[in-house]
């Protein structure tokens, strides 16, 4: 049982804070988790996105903070032995004066997996069920995106290989690509297109999630579905510089902390999000199970400690990383009734401190929501 579940209903008073301590398996380290319900979350829209939905990304640009894209996935069966992976990449604007939700594109594409803006200009990355990347800009009026460039990712073997997710670096010069044959591949890009670099064999079976780290971007961490966190520099990239073991089940999520050098936070499918220090990663310096898979990791923009989590099977969480690097729980969301997967926050500020607003959706009930947290204690 989850604890969070446990005490959503019994643990609703703001700034309450309950903090259990359970001994481990492993000799000498404990499970410490903390709950601290200090937030409130309210839904403000609800969507039918039709096909399921897997992921959500905010624009971080100004003076286009207001628009989201949302990805979907969908199986089809074409006849008795072919089914086409196929998806639709959604554009909305969000006006925060009015409350208004608009849908102001529908793009129709192979699955999508993953998606991310470019870190220095409005231009869309995502990775799709064809193994491919394609990038689009946003148009001058800001309410299109154009197709620009499209890769295909190398193929081990003739078989299907879904691309599955994509990291830029900070300069948005290279782009670290995953796929389901457990691959890792860097990707160049610049104003002629994209251009894989190469490409390792990484993992055993999918390689979920890949991220760089943000204070040392020769470095790229994987995560797959053979349980390893591995640790690759693209200086040197044949071989992984280290593999952690310490996980129970497949890694899925990944967020090198811009903020906090050193730290690095995983999800897995084991329920528990984890913290590491990099320059001593044979175990998490805290961990915490927030119930469900944690498929995706987003730190709020301002707030950077505070951390919204996609837990599959359970929720949506937002998670607090305390100075001495333990994980409260801040506030949860029970809005959607499948499989948590897409999460984001916006990046437009009201100026308020106290309110800040985010996108999730779900997969089976194909529902994208948008919802506001408002915290009763400035940080």
């Amino acid at each position: 049982m989850c604890f969070a579940q446990g005490f959503h209903n019994k643990w609703n008073v703001h700034n309450e804070t309950m903090c259990v301590t359970i001994p481990t398996l492993i000799r000498g380290t404990t499970l410490r988790y903390c709950v601290k319900m200090s937030s409130t979350i309210s839904t403000l829209h609800t969507y039918d996105t039709e096909y399921s939905a897997d992921s959500v990304e905010w624009c971080p640009h100004t003076p286009t903070q207001h628009l989201f894209v949302c990805g979907t996935y969908q199986l089809d069966k074409e006849d008795q032995v072919r089914t086409a992976r196929k998806g639709r990449v959604l554009l909305f604007s969000y006006r925060k004066a009015t409350n208004s939700l608009a849908l102001e594109q529908t793009i129709e594409t192979a699955a999508v997996l993953d998606q991310k803006w470019h870190p220095a200009s409005p231009v869309l990355a995502i990775v799709n069920a064809s193994g491919q990347i394609m990038t689009y800009n946003l148009s001058p009026d800001g309410d299109k995106l154009i197709p620009t460039h499209t890769l295909t990712i190398q193929k081990e073997g003739g078989e299907e290989q879904l691309a599955l997710s994509i990291d830029w670096t900070t300069r948005g010069d290279i782009a670290a690509v995953s796929d389901s044959k457990g691959g890792l591949s860097i990707v160049d890009f610049d104003e002629r297109g994209l251009h894989q670099r190469l490409r390792v064999k990484a993992h055993s079976f999918e390689a979920w999630t890949c991220a760089f780290d943000r204070t040392d971007e020769h470095i790229i961490y994987t995560g797959g579905d053979d349980t390893l966190l591995n640790i690759y520099d693209i200086r040197c990239f044949d071989v992984p510089v280290m593999k952690n073991k310490c996980h129970d089940a497949g890694v899925t999520s990944l967020l090198s902390m811009r903020h906090k050098e050193n730290l690095l936070a995983t999800g897995s499918y084991d329920d528990h999000l984890r913290i590491f220090d990099r320059r001593s990663m044979k175990s998490p310096i805290s961990r915490t199970n927030l119930g469900g898979g944690v498929w995706r990791l987003k730190p709020n923009p301002h707030r950077p400690d505070s951390i919204l989590c996609a837990c599959m099977y359970h929720n949506f969480s937002v998670v607090n990383l305390n100075e001495d690097h333990s994980i409260t729980v801040e506030s949860e969301y029970f809005e959607h009734d499948s499989i948590c997967y897409g999460c984001d926050w916006s990046y437009a500020s009201d100026n308020s401190e106290r309110d800040y607003y985010f996108a999730s959706c779900s997969f089976y009930d194909h529902k994208l929501c948008l919802a506001k947290m408002n915290c009763d204690n400035k940080e």
